[in-house]
């Protein structure tokens, strides 16, 4: 075996990168070890490229593997692994997260990023070590990525602690007033997962800046090791259109799109009329164009058109304000007497009904994962059917989104249950997304507060969610949406 090894002294910690022919039929791969936290990644990008889509095909793996632990996990009857747990799925989504925007969007060969846990200690989590890792493979495969990218935790013991620590134990985590992920490059942030106990904004400023600091530090480390690793980059050109269709677009329907996107009600319905009708009509035209490329067409002027309008004019497709938020509405129980407590909100378009569960300790979930072992009291659990935007579609599962999604609005609330020596029971949430139109996931939380509150359940304060954009000009100059 060929290999050779990088080191970093990240906070006390040795953060190392070691590179060996172990894999050697992937595009790129490495060893991450954090303490005696060991992640392999590797990347892999299909030889041929899809012509049937219109976007970019990355799939993030993140796979926990038991004897990580060093001990032989799983029920009686079965020791493998099986499906992904719910912190596998989240540590995956914030690897994709990550990584994702670093790409050129233009790319249709498949890559697939695999994250496999080989070891977990007592103080080091496996995301963060899985964000460079997956950063370090693609940055010295020959895979065009815009790398690197690096990640950190930051916590806070206390609301009057002045010092933040890197990278805490899980045990600090356990009780810490802040836990904060972050990830980014270039003094830029570009993946957030935060939770906290009501954190004021200038502590939370504070936060970020020592991870920016850390992330550079990791940042200037792994530039070293790519440019002693680094394989010569695939070039993949950027698909063109034919001229004589894009000079059509300009003179047909470019002067249609203002009244379409910034029409009012059901302008998304519109759009994708109009759309289709477009694409229908130049295949007619030029049989061999793909479909994608004419759709990538159509809505990157659109994009461009909000943009430009929301910039200049401070106009919205909807009509409103960009500080204005859509019309409200809640109400608190009245759905059943049998369920012991509900919450329905409402912003706008967005409709989300959440019933809330009381139970005894008996009736808390048992964890044996490899990476987490508890008894869990609290549970938030998020369904969005597909009704809920109008579509047809399998019921019943978990996808990774239902899982973020509901453990994002968890988090939202986390901070506000009480402890359970003043309420010993056992609290499950279920947020049910009956209509959607974006933000269901901080709908949800509303939806929550008012369904613990119904059910009586003493939290300490009611939390609200709300998301927020940006838009963001070529010059640097930006409005921020909520």
């Amino acid at each position: 075996m060929q290999k050779k090894e990088y080191s970093l002294d990240l906070a006390g910690e040795k953060l190392s990168a070691t590179f060996s022919d172990l894999t050697d039929q992937t595009n790129g791969s490495v060893l991450v070890r954090l303490g005696q936290t060991l992640v392999l990644a590797t990347v892999v990008m299909s030889a041929g490229q899809r012509d049937d889509i219109d976007y970019f095909p990355l799939t993030v793996e993140y796979e926990e593997k038991f004897y990580a632990t060093g001990k032989i996990l799983g029920s009686r009857f079965q020791k493998r692994e099986g499906k992904p747990s719910d912190e596998a799925v989240l540590s995956g989504r914030i690897v994709d997260r990550t990584i994702r925007p670093l790409f050129d969007d233009y790319i249709r060969n498949e890559i697939q990023v695999v994250l496999t846990v080989l070891s977990i200690d007592a103080k080091n989590d496996p995301d963060t070590v899985a964000v460079i890792a997956a950063s370090l493979a693609l940055g010295t495969s020959n895979i065009p990525w815009n790398g690197p990218a690096s990640a950190v935790r930051i916590g806070l013991a206390s609301e009057t602690d002045s010092d933040f620590s890197i990278n805490p134990s899980y045990e600090k985590r356990q009780e810490a007033f802040l836990d904060l992920l972050v990830c980014g490059q270039e003094e830029k942030i570009n993946m957030i997962e935060s939770e906290a106990k009501e954190i004021a904004e200038a502590k939370l400023a504070e936060a970020f800046k020592q991870a920016s600091i850390t992330i550079e530090q990791i940042q200037t480390w792994q530039k070293e090791v790519i440019k002693e690793q680094a394989k010569t980059k695939l070039v993949i050109e950027k698909p063109s259109l034919n001229p004589e269709i894009k000079t059509l677009f300009d003179q047909e329907m470019r002067p249609q799109l203002e009244a379409v996107v910034f029409g009012g009600a059901d302008t998304a319905k519109a759009a994708y009329e109009i759309r289709d009708a477009w694409v229908k009509k130049m295949k007619e035209q030029f049989p061999d164009t793909s479909s994608a490329l004419l759709i990538t067409l159509f809505e990157s002027a659109v994009n461009d058109l909000v943009h430009q309008k929301g910039l200049e004019e401070n106009k919205r497709a909807d009509g409103r304000a960009l500080t204005e938020v859509r019309s409200l509405y809640t109400q608190a129980g009245e759905l059943s007497p049998i369920i012991h407590g509900s919450g329905i909100f409402y912003r706008g378009g967005t409709h989300v009904l959440t019933v809330l569960t009381l139970g005894g300790p008996n009736d808390s979930q048992i964890i044996e994962g490899m990476e987490i072992q508890e008894k869990k009291y609290f549970m938030h659990h998020y369904n969005f059917p597909r009704f809920s935007v109008g579509e047809t579609g399998r019921m019943g599962g978990m996808n990774r989104r239902s899982i973020g999604h509901g453990a994002l609005a968890e988090k939202s609330l986390r901070g506000v249950i009480p402890a359970r020596e003043i309420f010993p029971y056992t609290i499950r949430l279920v947020s049910e997304v009956l209509a959607s139109n974006g933000s269901s996931s901080m709908a949800s939380v509303c939806a929550s507060t008012l369904a613990l509150m119904d059910g009586g359940v003493p939290i300490t304060a009611p939390v609200a969610g709300i998301a927020m954009g940006l838009l963001l000009g070529e010059q640097g100059d930006y409005k921020i949406l909520t």
